[in-house]
């Protein structure tokens, strides 16, 4: 039977996976304590997690919370990275810890509301803007109005993926408009046929030859 201590720890693990928009598991075996606690300082500041776990107690947290595929992730010495606000500041800023400090810490997968990330995918999420940048960008290019900007920001954590690789496919599109002004000039054919004119002016020869 667990102990007071150890249903305390899976309840506090539990509410964590619920709460997060995403779950990244890390192996921290090569990070000192200092580092640990660097890496700490800098997700809190954007409201972020780094919580070392007991892997047993972990699968008892997943399967409490619904979540089970978080388990594939979860092996050996184990530190979960837990994001509550935007996926991307979790993401970039465990990224960019790893890359200023040379850190030994490896990142495994991630959670991501219902999809499992591979370490690629992550990268990937690790390089596209953040959410405010995107809405910035998004605000000078829709041309459907606030209806797509509230469209944007009601989208399930879960869907962020799909929307951003709409936005991008979109992109490409929108740059056909100038090639379609470029193509005006075509048409200003006029000047042409009042230069046609001074050829109609034989009369004046025929006049001569009579």
């Amino acid at each position: 039977m667990p102990t007071p201590q150890k249903t305390e720890v899976v309840e506090n693990l539990t509410k964590r996976i619920v709460d997060s928009t995403i779950a990244v598991s890390t192996d921290y075996s090569g990070m000192s304590v200092a580092e640990t606690n660097e890496l700490r300082k800098m997700l809190r500041a954007k409201d972020v997690e780094y919580v070392i776990v007991k892997n047993t107690l972990a699968y008892i947290a997943a399967d409490s919370a619904e979540k089970s595929k978080l388990k594939d992730i979860i092996s050996g010495p184990t530190g979960l990275v837990f994001g509550y606000g935007e996926v991307v500041d979790a993401v970039k800023t465990l990224t960019t810890f790893i890359k200023d400090t040379n850190s030994d810490i490896t990142i495994r997968g991630a959670l991501m509301g219902e999809r499992a990330l591979d370490i690629k995918e992550i990268e990937q999420l690790s390089r596209l803007p953040g959410k405010t940048e995107l809405l910035t960008k998004l605000v000078g290019q829709l041309n459907g109005g606030i209806q797509g900007l509230v469209y944007i920001l009601n989208s399930p954590i879960n869907g962020l993926a799909n929307v951003l690789q709409r936005h991008v496919e979109a992109e490409p599109v929108a740059t056909e408009e100038p090639a379609e002004e470029a193509a005006e000039p075509v048409a200003t054919e006029e000047p042409t046929e009042e230069a046609a004119e001074p050829v109609a002016t034989e009369e004046p020869t025929e006049e001569k030859t009579e």
